[in-house]
């Protein structure tokens, strides 16, 4: 039945054509036809054959659904494809050791867990812990830079993402300690500071760091 409504529908375009030229070779059964004639009766064909194949080829609509959710699926697929293969690429590296992303150089020199941080005008405690983690930082790039919260960040053995504490960074500004977050870093300038995140319990985890602003580049430091 797919196959006849087919034809159907493509003999309305034939008709159409042959009876544009010569209307009375193809509506012989009709006295003196005409140009209207015909195109009233290709008409006729065509919304006959769309009728045909919308009642009797109920797949004719799933075909294109299914193509659809099958070009969508490929579409997530190579998005989860690309973003393995960014993860593969994330270099790692251990305390003491200096790793260069993007803009950056990064060497982590030593971490240690607090319960709260601050003083006693401005203080956080944590519901979990605070790990400090004494980062030394070089912008290599010819330009200043910024660092915010979109440059680095932890996780734990499975992958777990933990954000950095920006409450706690304020009250180690205002208790003297140098943070990095917002640090205007200079071109070729060596600074240090303090990246303070809040995690469940003093366990090991890893430092991800990212060379720029859409974290195309990224390395992660193990923090044991």
């Amino acid at each position: 039945m797919k196959y006849f409504t087919v034809l159907l529908f493509l003999s309305s375009f034939i008709v159409f054509i042959a009876g544009m030229i010569k209307p009375d070779i193809v509506l012989r059964f009709i006295k003196s036809p005409n140009r209207v004639h015909v195109f009233l009766f290709s008409s006729a064909i065509g919304i006959l054959s769309i009728i045909l194949m919308l009642l009797f080829v109920p797949d004719f609509g799933n075909a294109n659904n299914n193509s659809t959710h099958t070009e969508q699926k490929q579409i997530e697929n190579n998005g989860q494809s690309q973003d393995a293969n960014t993860s593969n690429k994330e270099e790692e590296t251990s305390i003491g050791k200096e790793v260069s992303v993007g803009h950056f150089s990064y060497t982590v020199n030593s971490i240690n867990f607090r319960k709260s941080v601050g003083d006693e005008f401005i203080g956080e405690t944590a519901d979990g812990i605070y790990l400090l983690v004494n980062l030394s930082i070089k912008n290599t790039s010819n330009e200043t830079r910024t660092l915010d919260g979109s440059c680095f960040y932890l996780t734990d053995a499975n992958g777990v993402k933990f954000e950095y504490a920006i409450n706690a960074s304020t009250a180690l500004d205002f208790s003297g300690h140098k943070t990095l977050f917002l640090k205007e870093c200079q071109p070729r300038i060596n600074t240090n500071g303090i990246l303070i995140f809040e995690v469940p319990e003093k366990d090991v985890y890893y430092l991800h760091l990212a060379g720029n602003f859409w974290g195309t580049k990224s390395a992660r430091i193990i923090l044991k």
